[in-house]
């Protein structure tokens, strides 16, 4: 029997017992409510993390806000004066709501959440991210500070600035074409660039994301980002708080969801709402996951391209020291060739024409690739256009020879890849697991079906 104490807002804890495996039973218990009506929210996720129902727990108070004739009636402080009800009121009734995960969520400089967490010595904080703003603005991912220290992520213009309980930052260039960082008390590691951090006392203010808490009193340097997901984490391995971006059914905000908690947040800024990404409404019997591992073992069918379309994929080689096609199907001569080759000089083709990028490092890695120019982790080059349609369809994984046959050659991580025509999606690719077998492939957020290997 798994068991959940749940803080209620106004004090007490709502204890939840959960006894089963997929379809159970849940008992809610808590100590009697001597103030007003209070609710909670409380979330079940399967193992997959695709099915989420949460219950609304309403407990009836012994007392009810006394109301004049014009209004309530508030006490100096901001309070209300509360009285005993007359009468018997009705039985606690939960409530069903349910949550569709989301390829990513996007704070455009006016949303932000409260986590409500204040951050440990021992935590350990991991964020996926995608910086969309190189202004020469100081713009947080997250953070938090007072009298007592500071912790946060910055980026301006091309840097990184980071604190973990200290009064003093540590800067880490080149910080705008990295997509993760893991942050802790001594170290820092942005995708691949350790730093080592002071430490003098953490803050005792909670954490914000996509906005610095500047000591409960001020929300400072809102940050202009895309998240795939948030995690604070105990050296033990033990999950704090995992938080995924979701949409909530039944009135379609977006925010991001606590898997561990099952509390959903969404955006406590007064500007426009969080953004959020395509929709990945798996099914039952799978699971998404961070990314698909290549082992020169896989190859995907990603189709037949056309010159009007454009292609987008995160990813990370696993080694540096061969020469192998990410993607491809090659033509000969080079009239209607889409090929990702990562030699050392590279070749990036699409059509006639290609552009040569460096390849020869671990790192992740963005590219946008579409008739006439490319955009690798956000520097954008062009080259001549060309009308085209490949011949034969484009591999993942590898390569597809004029000959037809296909050989499988990347060794690494995809963490997604989608293919557009203006404003269509001609597919949305997101890693995800059978759990029958544990076979590694793709979600297609487009047709919402399970994407095998060939």
């Amino acid at each position: 029997m798994a068991e959940l104490n749940k803080a209620w807002s106004d004090g007490g804890v709502l204890t939840v017992a959960y006894e089963g495996n997929g379809n159970g039973s849940a008992i809610f218990t808590s100590e009697p409510n001597e103030g007003i009506d209070r609710a909670v929210d409380i979330s079940f996720v399967d193992s997959a993390r695709s099915i989420i129902v949460a219950r609304k727990v309403k407990q009836e108070g012994l007392r009810e806000v006394f109301r004049c004739s014009d209004g309530a009636f508030i006490l100096a402080g901001g309070g209300t004066f509360n009285v005993l009800k007359v009468g018997n009121g009705l039985p606690d009734i939960p409530e069903t709501e349910t949550y569709t995960p989301l390829t990513y969520i996007e704070a455009t400089g006016e949303q932000y959440i409260n986590t409500g967490y204040i951050v440990q010595e021992d935590d350990v904080i991991e964020m996926d991210y995608i910086s969309t703003s190189s202004t020469s603005d100081e713009k947080a991912l997250f953070g938090s500070y007072d009298s007592n220290g500071s912790i946060w992520y910055l980026l301006y213009s091309n840097t990184a600035y980071i604190r973990y309980g200290s009064s003093t930052s540590v800067s880490v260039s080149n910080a705008r074409q990295k997509y993760s960082v893991k942050l802790k008390k001594g170290s820092a590691d942005i995708d691949g660039t350790s730093s080592t951090l002071s430490y003098e006392q953490m803050p005792s203010s909670p954490l914000y994301l996509f906005a610095r808490n500047g000591n409960n009193s001020d929300v400072e340097m809102y940050g202009y980002c895309k998240s795939l997901g948030f995690r604070i984490i105990k050296p033990s391995g033990e999950v704090v708080m995992n938080l995924k971006p979701c949409k909530r059914d039944s009135d379609g905000a977006i925010g991001m969801l606590d898997l561990v908690t099952g509390v959903f947040f969404g955006n406590n800024g007064s500007g426009e709402p969080f953004v959020g990404g395509s929709e990945i409404k798996v099914q039952s019997g799978y699971e998404l996951i961070d990314f698909v591992t290549f082992s020169k073992d896989k190859l995907f069918d990603l189709g037949i391209v056309k010159s009007t379309y454009e292609l987008e994929v995160m990813f990370k080689r696993s080694e540096s020291s061969s020469t192998p096609y990410l993607y491809g199907c090659i033509t000969s001569p080079h009239t209607a060739s889409v090929t990702a080759y990562l030699s050392s000089g590279g070749s990036w083709r699409f059509g006639t024409s290609y552009k040569g990028i460096s390849m020869n490092n671990i790192l992740t890695h963005i590219v946008k690739i579409k008739n006439g120019s490319i955009t690798y982790d956000f520097t954008t080059s062009s080259f001549t256009k060309a009308i085209f349609t490949t011949p034969d369809t484009v591999v993942l994984g590898g390569s597809r020879a004029a000959s037809g046959a296909t050989s499988k050659s990347y060794q690494g991580r995809v963490y997604f890849f989608k293919i557009t025509e203006g404003d269509t999606a001609i597919l949305d690719w997101q890693p995800c697991k059978r759990l029958s077998d544990g076979v590694e492939g793709f979600w297609d957020c487009v047709s919402q079906t399970f994407i095998n290997h060939i």
